[in-house]
């Protein structure tokens, strides 16, 4: 009997953390995205000589969405560590 539970807390460990590894790279790939469009929105900025608004708020944007996707990866690196 205790095996049998055994085997499905297992088998459960292994979907969560299967299911946490792949919210780890989505997490990071929206990282990227945004590190990635947030750099060419300031590259274009450099490039223009008066200051344009709209680059100037899709940057802050961009910004702030790194953050938050910074936030949620230690979430849940804490979550995964603490299930290890």
């Amino acid at each position: 009997m205790r095996a049998c539970v055994d085997r499905i807390m297992d088998f459960f460990k292994n979907k969560i953390k299967k299911y946490q590894e792949k919210k780890l790279d989505e997490i990071l790939f929206k990282i990227q995205f945004h590190q990635s469009t947030k750099k060419e929105l300031e590259e274009k900025l450099n490039m223009m000589d008066d200051g344009d608004t709209k680059l100037q708020k899709d940057i802050s944007y961009h910004a702030q969405m790194i953050e938050i996707w910074h936030a949620n990866e230690k979430k849940l690196r804490k979550q995964m560590s603490e299930n290890s």
